[in-house]
């Protein structure tokens, strides 16, 4: 059969599942795997989630509710919640739920871009903006992060943001890096787009900040741009699997973005929508997560500190922490991240996630989600001060 894309869908690959597949057959072998792959937290859901998700189980008239843009009951707690903790005011219907963002980032892309237009994404990148990208025809240009201070390369967005940029994307705090956009750094963005794109703000991980007080880029005031935020309860809310996950668009986007989950989603369970309701009540439990992973993030920068050839990068929020191994690739002759992680994987049962996945070919990123972390981080630093 043949395949009709200009894709080449080997070379687009999300490493991430190649290393967890090799985790995957070594368990079903027998053996133990430290994984530091998936950004999928290692503790279960609070038992009220659950609670909610099986009492709307055991209701026909709950389980068998369809909205395909989201339950207005979600939309209505969203629209509260945003008013309490970022003292924002969102209209309900301007959330659009979908079945986590990855499907709301293809269809933005969709709707916002043609081929040949330009999208504007960091370096490093989620994997996912890039694939989006590709799938519409999209020319991909990038603006870097610096990989030394973490900070935004504002000339470096300057020089790649163009009178053909149609949409830009931003993360913070990003992934795989854990950097941080200060409110100085989203206006400058904000004065170059000038209204002139949209502006894709992923803030997945706005609730995992380590060092800085945890905020929104809805709290922006008198913008230039339109903004459109995306968010999932995956990643602090510990949902990773039940898949909810909602984009913030101004009312022109509401109807389109909506329509076309009307033809390519139908709806999303509103079994897990009951079960995202009841996650909103526990930002204790997100407080405890930030903190657990924070200790993890100090922990991996101590445990580098004194190693040669690789440089550990510290992340300031997210799931994430990377390693620039470019040294100690070179000094082995290791080619490629993918070679890397193999090899670690090979002697040390720690599956890590290539670079590759974001950009960044000499370097690894790490997921604080694994129960044996620090064991996997001593595994790590063995591995790279003895082979």
């Amino acid at each position: 059969m043949e395949i009709r894309s200009s894709i080449n869908f080997h070379d687009e690959r999300f490493l991430m599942f190649v290393l967890d597949q090799m985790a995957n057959e070594l368990e079903r072998n027998g053996g133990e795997a430290i994984r530091m792959t998936l950004g999928k937290s290692e503790m279960p859901l609070h038992p009220e989630i659950i609670n909610s998700m099986q009492q709307s189980l055991n209701s026909f008239e709950k389980y068998s509710l369809v909205y395909p843009g989201g339950l207005p009951e979600l939309k209505d707690k969203l629209a509260t919640h945003y008013k309490t903790k970022y003292d924002v005011s969102i209209k309900p219907e301007n959330f659009v739920i979908s079945v986590g963002t990855s499907t709301l980032f293809r269809n933005l892309f969709y709707l916002l871009l043609k081929e040949g237009d330009e999208v504007l994404l960091p370096l490093p990148y989620y994997s996912l903006y890039h694939f989006c990208a590709l799938l519409v025809g999209a020319k991909v240009r990038y603006y870097k992060i610096d990989m030394d201070t973490l900070r935004l390369d504002v000339e470096s967005f300057k020089e790649n943001f163009t009178d053909k940029t149609k949409v830009v994307v931003i993360n913070t705090p990003g992934n795989p890096l854990g950097n941080i956009l200060t409110k100085d750094e989203l206006y400058t963005i904000d004065g170059i787009v000038d209204g002139r794109a949209a502006i894709i703000n992923d803030e997945i991980y706005a609730n995992t900040y380590f060092d800085d007080e945890c905020e929104s880029v809805m709290q922006l005031k008198n913008t230039k741009s339109t903004f459109i935020t995306t968010d999932a309860f995956s990643k602090a809310y510990r949902m990773y699997s039940r898949r909810v996950g909602y984009a913030i668009v101004p009312d022109e986007l509401v109807q389109p973005l909506t329509v076309i989950q009307h033809h390519t989603l139908l709806t999303a369970d509103p079994v897990v929508q009951f079960g995202a309701m009841a996650a909103l009540d526990y930002q204790h439990e997100v407080d405890h997560l930030v903190q657990l992973y924070k200790g993890r993030r100090d922990y991996t920068i101590d445990a580098f500190q004194n190693v040669e050839d690789v440089r550990a990068l510290p992340a300031r929020g997210s799931f994430y922490f990377t390693l620039d191994c470019e040294a100690f690739m070179k000094r082995k002759g290791i080619s490629t991240s993918l070679e890397l992680a193999t090899q670690i994987f090979e002697a040390t049962h720690v599956a890590t996630v290539p670079g590759s996945d974001f950009g960044i070919p000499n370097t690894l990123r790490l997921s604080y989600s694994a129960a044996k972390y620090n064991e996997g981080i001593n595994r790590l630093r063995e591995f790279f001060t003895t082979t």
